[in-house]
């Protein structure tokens, strides 16, 4: 190495470590946001992911199950073929095993990603507003406060078991991955729906498939769409309360008793399930 290079150096490090503290605050909130935006990527991800994963477990347990059938009612006449049979059996439960470890594994995932994410949100939150006068950092905690959940008072329509949940479904008819952002909950036959929060039914509408749908204008910037009704309690434009009945639960057109709800909040889609607290 030449002579000059060992001068060089230290004033190379030195400039460095000079230049180190002058980072802006937008670069650290860019990078912050960056990372947020990353995350909500990887829960989009990794919702899909997990959405395909369980399909297949499904699709796995169906085929262990026809093969344990088939067995069991002895459809193979000789030896040989029983064993084989026995052997794809047992192969049919690994893959089983394996893809419920696997749908388990990305379900831990997205749950960790989801929180980190939430955490995430929280301290950009707090950053943004934590240098506020106090007047308008009450008016905003006001604020925010009429805009959570909590504040909304967010039910369940019926108090049935869930079926599904926001994501990525297979379309029967067509067998094309759609996706969708409602829950689906099983009620009885006629049982009273209800409205999830106070507000103002925007419109009542006949579905082409049977059945009737109300939209809802709630607080907060909320709108709910609930469907599977057989018959109407309200009307466009009257209001409504919390709990309040707005028709009863019909048959879809597979035979079963099926509500279906999405929440939108200012013509975007919701996580309908953390809002009504509902887990398969």
């Amino acid at each position: 190495m030449r002579k000059g290079s060992f001068v060089l150096l230290p004033l190379l490090v030195a400039v460095q470590v000079r230049a180190a503290p002058f980072e802006t605050e937008s670069e650290t909130d860019n990078d912050e946001l960056a990372v947020f935006d990353r995350l909500g990527e990887r829960e989009r991800v990794l919702d899909v992911q997990k959405t395909a994963s369980t399909q297949l477990t499904r699709q796995r347990a169906l085929l262990a199950y026809r093969l344990l059938r088939r067995r069991d009612l002895g459809f193979a006449a000789n030896p040989e073929s029983r064993l084989e049979d026995a052997r794809a059996f047992d192969l049919a439960l690994v893959a089983l095993c394996r893809g419920s470890d696997e749908t388990k594994a990305l379900g831990r995932e997205l749950d960790r990603v989801r929180a980190e994410r939430t955490d995430l949100e929280a301290a950009l939150v707090a950053q943004t507003f934590g240098n506020l006068p106090a007047d308008e950092e009450a008016a905003t905690r006001h604020a925010a406060d009429q805009d959570r959940p909590e504040a909304v008072r967010l039910l369940r329509p019926v108090l049935g078991i869930p079926l599904a949940l926001p994501g990525s479904r297979r379309d029967r008819p067509t067998n094309i991955e759609l996706r969708h952002d409602s829950v689906e909950l099983l009620a009885r036959l006629d049982e009273s729906v209800h409205a999830i929060a106070a507000g103002v039914v925007k419109r009542v509408e006949a579905l082409p498939q049977g059945g009737f749908a109300i939209v809802t204008a709630h607080p907060g910037g909320y709108t709910s769409i609930v469907t599977g009704l057989r018959d109407i309690a309200v009307k466009s434009g009257d209001p409504v309360g919390a709990g309040q009945t707005v028709g009863l639960a019909g048959r879809n057109l597979d035979g079963a008793t099926v509500i279906s709800v999405e929440i939108w909040r200012k013509r975007r889609p919701a996580d309908t399930a953390k809002l009504l607290r509902v887990v398969l």
